[in-house]
């Protein structure tokens, strides 16, 4: 068995490297509704429901149906929109650190 030259091995660490790359996409996603009783929830301006995961990054959550019913998970509960409207409140920005 033959041990590949340095030549190929650049190569094929470079495939390897280009499978790995991930295209990261940056957005500015500005918080417009709180959902009271879920603070690591909001409603953005977009009309898209994200979260913080537990290492502070921003995650969107998708809308579900189920039977009929259309809403959203928030902690392993399922919400309808009907049941979610009233937990809506306008987010108040907070004092600024400077």
């Amino acid at each position: 068995m033959q041990r590949p030259t340095s030549v190929q091995t650049g190569s094929l660490l470079r495939k390897e490297m280009t499978k790995r790359v991930a295209l990261i996409q940056t957005e500015l996603i500005i918080r417009w509704w709180d959902i009271e009783g879920y603070p690591n929830y909001f409603f953005g301006k977009d009309k898209q429901l994200y979260r913080f995961d537990s290492q502070g990054r921003i995650k969107r959550n998708k809308r579900v149906v189920i039977g009929t019913t259309q809403g959203y998970i928030l902690k392993e509960k399922f919400f309808s929109l009907t049941q979610l409207r009233p937990l809506l409140r306008r987010h108040e920005p907070g004092p600024l650190p400077w």
